[in-house]
């Protein structure tokens, strides 16, 4: 039983809220039911509901739908359509199109000071962005340039120590070079010393055979006897002695 009291209660509750729902659409047109969702601050739902093009356009922009705002004024055709195009758009960022828009109200209205005032806002905002974008080319622009400054440096410091490596190992190949030239040099050098004083030596045994063979020679020639017949005979001993030693006058 409770259960069932559940049920009925809830399709009690359904029911009334339909009818009352009901009565809402019954007694209230669309755009009545706007304005009320606007006093109520229910932006967002009452630009759903207003059937009017201008009230629409100002709930949209109340709800911060600034696209759909601008769209809907734009129809209206009027010096306030445009003025609050412009403001649509200025939210939005796009300074151009809202300088664009504020200029057909100034010329549907050129006494319009607000948008006139709102034009010069805007423009101002408009050239401090170009600025600031001009500074941002510049500034990305000298990074550009100094990032290819230190890049050239670089590619030169290493350029110039691969010169200096590349230099360093043709002196130490030159220098090899001289060294493998100069070892048969110096061999020839050494082997020329060494045959000198192969020489030498030779020449001083020689020297010392010479001086033994002068020696013997005088000393055999004082053997000679001063009378001819002993001349005679000692003359043909020495030539004898000459043959067999190699002496020579």
């Amino acid at each position: 039983m409770m259960m069932r009291g559940l049920i009925f209660l809830s399709i009690s509750l359904l029911s009334i809220q339909a009818n009352a729902l009901s009565w809402w659409d019954l007694w209230y047109t669309s755009d009545q039911q706007g304005q009320y969702l606007m006093d109520k601050g229910q932006f967002a739902k009452a630009k759903d509901k207003f059937t009017r093009i201008d009230w629409a356009a100002a709930a949209a922009y109340k709800a911060g739908d600034y696209k759909r705002a601008a769209d809907q004024f734009k129809e209206l055709k009027t010096e306030q359509g445009y003025y609050n195009q412009g403001n649509a758009f200025a939210h939005m960022g796009k300074y151009e199109q809202a300088i664009e828009a504020y200029d057909k109200a100034i010329a549907i209205d050129p006494v319009d000071q607000d948008a006139m005032d709102n034009k010069k806002l805007v423009s101002d905002l408009l050239k401090k962005d170009k600025e600031k974008e001009q500074t941002k080319s510049q500034d990305s622009k000298r990074k550009k340039n100094k990032d290819k400054q230190d890049q050239q440096k670089q590619d030169q410091t290493n350029q110039d120590q691969q010169n200096q490596d590349q230099q360093k190992q043709d002196q130490q190949k030159q220098d090899q070079q001289k060294q493998d030239q100069q070892k048969p040099d110096q061999q020839n050098q050494d082997q020329q010393n060494q045959d000198q004083q192969k020489q030498k030596k030779q020449g001083d045994v020689q020297s010392e055979a010479e001086q033994e063979q002068q020696q013997a020679k005088e000393q055999w020639l004082r053997l000679i006897p001063d009378d001819p017949g002993g001349l005679i005979r000692e003359k043909f001993l020495r030539d004898h002695l000459r043959r067999e030693r190699g002496w020579y006058q």
